[in-house]
């Protein structure tokens, strides 16, 4: 509003002052026509017979008056539009202000913890470097251990494998002692249910199987532990048996599947030839299977199964 005043005043002086009207004349035609209005002015009272001349150059400064007032009217509008962008600069640099009050707030903050964790980093750092100071140590200590370890690992080997040896040594030791015992006792177990009870000959063996079998099935059937002979006498007629038997310290399926199989070879030479299995201890599988094949079992110098045996593998007629 005060600008619309000022502008105003001004349009009303111009209006009543001629020199001003000069001087906006010289400023908005240029001089030529400013020098002009002037001979005019002097020449009035002399040149009446130009009033229609200079009727029409003031007509023709109003109209550039009103070309003025036009332009100041934009320019009123401009600088309003201008003022008004001013306020809406002066609310973004406010808020603007403000955000950045508050960024700097969070980069003290920042800046703050930032300065927390480089001393918790530096604590950090020194504990890693006592951890790892302490790591040497302990590597140190674990590799004298790994070789303490290596040296016992092969001196373990060592004792395993003297074990092993010996274990396998008794193993047979133990074996040549219960076939031995086998030997020496399968006159007495068998005496009860056979009469002259005897152990085969090899030679004896020898006659009856190479004819038949040849070199391998007599070595197969040589490679049982005891082979005994008698007769039964219980039976009619009193048929001679053979007993082909296993002996082992723990008797598994395995002792029960050779008694069988070297029974079946010797059974191809001669009947009445029954498989049996000796020895102390007896696996769940190896009972299951040597009563379900009806093989006499010797344990503790007492038979398990005889009848059962004599039925399945000796003739009666």
């Amino acid at each position: 509003m005060a600008i619309d005043h000022l502008l105003e005043q001004l349009l009303d002086r111009i209006r009543h002052d001629p020199d001003l009207r000069r001087q906006l004349a010289q400023l908005l035609f240029g001089r030529e026509l400013a020098q002009l209005a002037d001979q005019l002015a002097q020449l009035a009272s002399l040149v009446r017979s130009l009033a229609e001349s200079t009727q029409q150059g003031f007509q023709l400064l109003a109209e550039r008056s009103s070309l003025v007032e036009r332009e100041l009217a934009t320019l009123r509008r401009v600088v309003g539009e201008l003022a008004e962008q001013q306020r809406a600069t002066t609310a973004q640099i406010a808020a603007l202000t403000e955000r950045m009050e508050r960024v700097e707030g969070q980069i003290a903050a920042l800046t703050e913890r930032m300065e927390r964790v480089e001393q918790q980093q530096t604590a950090t750092t020194e504990q890693i470097r006592q951890l790892t100071e302490r790591m040497e140590r302990v590597e140190q200590q674990q590799a004298a251990t790994t070789a303490q370890i290596q040296l016992l690992a092969a001196q373990v080997s060592e004792l395993v494998e003297m074990t092993r040896r010996h274990e396998d040594s008794i193993g047979q030791l133990r074996g040549w002692y219960l076939e031995s015992k086998a030997r020496d006792r399968a006159p007495a177990v068998f005496g009860p249910w056979l009469e002259r009870v005897r152990l085969a000959p090899v030679d004896e063996i020898r006659r009856r199987v190479l004819p038949v079998l040849g070199k391998e099935g007599l070595r197969r059937i040589l490679a049982a532990d005891v082979i005994v002979s008698g007769r039964a006498d219980d039976l009619p007629n009193a048929p001679t048996v053979w007993l082909v038997v296993e002996v082992s310290a723990v008797v598994d399926p395995s002792d029960v599947a050779r008694a069988l199989e070297r029974a079946a070879l010797l059974r191809q030479v001669t009947e009445n030839v029954i498989p049996v299995v000796w020895g102390p201890q007896l696996t769940e599988e190896a009972r299951y299977l040597a009563e379900e094949q009806a093989l006499v079992v010797v344990r503790d110098g007492a038979l398990e199964g005889w009848e059962a045996a004599l039925q399945r593998w000796v003739a009666t007629g």
